[in-house]
This record gives structure tokens, C-alpha cells and sequence, in this order.
């Protein structure tokens, strides 16, 4: 947690750190403070890992706004159909738990990442997913490290 709190230092007051396997919620008191944090912070190491932030689906409650979660858990996807979307992405992995993030041709095409909550979930998907068709193509995983 101390980790946490040194790494969001200087970007507002942290009114709470909630932290979970594999991932964590930052609370702010301010939304202001959270939408620097995610926008300067973004794609930064902690502990010598590259960390994706966003902003933490709510139920659109002001609390939600303020609060941005983090995961380590990520996978490359390689030859995706040009078809497939991020979604398409997402509804496929989800059978392996639940997914934090998720993109789709985003840096280069065919190539996607998704990132998951927990470690566990990350690894079924690469043992039962990798080799798998997704919309008439065989993807490749990888796990992203650093």
C-alpha cells in the first residue's frame, strides 16, 4: 500500500487504497487529481511493472469517477481477423475471468491485448485459449511482462 501511495504522490489527497490480487482501487478526493493521475501515470512501472490505470466502471456515481484500478495480468493476441472488434475480443476472453481492459488492433493491426483481474484468469486463457479460433482465425497469446 505504501508502494501505492508513493506512486500517486503529488496528485491530490488518496481518500482510499483498496488493493486486491493482481489489482487495486485508488479513491480521490477530487476528480480533478484522479484525471492527471490516469493521464501523466498511465503505461508508468511500479515495481518494476508496466501498469495500465482507468477509471473503475461505477454504477456513475461521483464515487466511481474518483476511483482508477490497475492490473499486471496482460496478454498479447496475435493474428486477429480484421472483423474481430475489442469487444469481440473481450465476450471470448471472458470465459477465462474477468477482464479489466481489452483492445483490438489498436497499435497494429491483427494484434490486440488483453489484460485481466486476476493472475489465475490470465493463465487459463493462455493454456485453454491460445490456438483457439476466434471469427475464423487461429490467435496466438503471449504474456506481456514489464
Amino acid at each position: 500500500e505504501v508502494d501505492i501511495e508513493r506512486f500517486f504522490n503529488g496528485y491530490g489527497k488518496l481518500r482510499q487504497v483498496v488493493l486486491k490480487r493482481g489489482f487495486g482501487f485508488v479513491f480521490f478526493d477530487e476528480q480533478r487529481d484522479a484525471d492527471d493521475a490516469v493521464k501523466e501515470l498511465a503505461g508508468r512501472k511500479l515495481r518494476r511493472e508496466r501498469i495500465t490505470l482507468e477509471f473503475a466502471k461505477g454504477d456513475g456515481s461521483d464515487e466511481g469517477q474518483r476511483s482508477i484500478s490497475f492490473s499486471q495480468y496482460r496478454i498479447k493476441v496475435e493474428n486477429l481477423s480484421p472483423t474481430t472488434s475489442w469487444q469481440d475480443l473481450k465476450d471470448y476472453m471472458k470465459q477465462a475471468g474477468a477482464v479489466l481492459y481489452c483492445k483490438a488492433h489498436h497499435e497494429k493491426k491483427g494484434e490486440g491485448m488483453v489484460e485481466f483481474c486476476r493472475r489465475e484468469d490470465m493463465k487459463w486463457a493462455m493454456d485453454r485459449l491460445g490456438d483457439t479460433k476466434l471469427d475464423g482465425r487461429r490467435i496466438k497469446l503471449t504474456e506481456m511482462r514489464g
